[in-house]
């Protein structure tokens, strides 16, 4: 099987992320060829062609991170039996949009078009608001505010983001809204109007809003599925006590169980990305007040903790997911996707 993966590797610096891992484990299959592309090359596409890197068996860390140095040679999309896109969020303006053009082409892992849907604001609303904490999407300040006023204490979180970047707490505290973020640290507003100012730099779309849960020191749950199947639970924890417990903050990861509420709500949302030709998913959890897990986001972008999960487990973790890569890049394609409007 022909695959090819798009990232940047100098993202990936450790050894042990999770992508770096995946480019050395696969490129070490005896049934894959692998092809890399980094990210300026998706936008350098011409008349279905790429110029694409074959990845050498096998392959260090050293050499992971040097891939974008070497040769390229062109490559007809029509060649590839599966692109897999390992790209960070916030991807580049355009960059889902000239991948959709590449659709006619070859198979995604997840397609581009239905991405495109899956991070708009509403989606996640729509699809998970059973099994989600109180929440609205809007653009509007006063609805922003509104919705503060109600719960106190909210987060908020932009769209084309990951790795807690885009994620927000917010409340009010002597006479400012007080906000604060693990990257960007705490700042202060008079007005709830210069909140959303700042909460929308670089971005034109509408802010999720979430009623806070406060039991953070639970952790946040990561849950991997693949193409409807569950792989395992990883637990997040800050190791300074944050409220943020992603591990491209100060998170450490345990292995977790997964509860029948957890289950029950991947059920019943599963088929709406699956029917989209979204397959790799994280479903993250966080606890609410009376001790349940609730639903705080579906990941279909760059979804990580495959070899994390492999490590805690002792689970050939990476080595199902790479059996499932071959089957469904060789089987043959689904019918039509459904329609763009999302459905519970």
């Amino acid at each position: 099987m022909k695959l090819l993966c798009i990232c940047d590797p100098t993202s990936y610096p450790n050894e042990a992320a999770d992508v770096a891992r995946f480019y050395r484990y696969v490129a070490g299959h005896p049934n894959i060829e692998i092809y890399h592309l980094p990210v300026s090359g998706v936008f350098a596409e011409r008349w279905a062609h790429i110029a694409a890197i074959q990845v050498s068996k096998p392959l260090n860390h050293g050499q992971f991170l040097s891939l974008n140095e070497r040769p390229p040679q062109l490559l007809a999309l029509s060649e590839l039996d599966l692109v897999f896109c390992r790209t960070l969020k916030p991807f580049p303006a355009g960059y889902l949009q000239k991948l959709v053009s590449w659709e006619q082409y070859t198979r995604f892992v997840n397609r581009p078009s239905r991405k495109i849907e899956q991070i708009s604001p509403h989606f996640f609303l729509t699809v998970a608001n059973r099994f989600i904490p109180d929440a609205i999407a809007t653009d509007n300040w006063r609805e922003g505010m509104t919705f503060q006023n109600e719960f106190k204490t909210i987060i908020a979180k932009r769209a084309n983001s990951c790795g807690g970047r885009g994620v927000f707490k917010i409340w009010r505290q002597n006479n400012l809204f007080q906000v604060d973020n693990f990257f960007q640290g705490h700042c202060a507003f008079l007005t709830f109007q210069a909140v959303m100012g700042y909460l929308q730099q670089n971005t034109d779309q509408p802010i999720q809003f979430f009623r806070y849960l406060p039991r953070t020191q639970a952790g946040d749950k990561r849950i991997i599925v693949v193409d409807g199947e569950i792989y395992g639970s990883l637990l997040r924890r800050s190791r300074s006590g944050h409220w943020v417990n992603n591990v491209s903050g100060d998170g450490d990861c345990i292995h977790a169980r997964i509860t029948k509420q957890e289950e029950l709500a991947i059920a019943n949302t599963v088929s709406a990305y699956q029917q989209r030709e979204l397959h790799t998913l994280g479903y993250d959890f966080l606890m609410d007040n009376d001790g349940s897990w609730r639903l705080s986001e579906i990941n279909a972008g760059n979804v990580g903790g495959f070899g994390r999960l492999s490590d805690l487990t002792k689970e050939p973790i990476l080595e199902r997911l790479t059996y499932w890569l071959i089957h469904f890049g060789t089987r043959q394609p689904a019918s039509p996707p459904i329609s763009c409007n999302a459905t519970h």
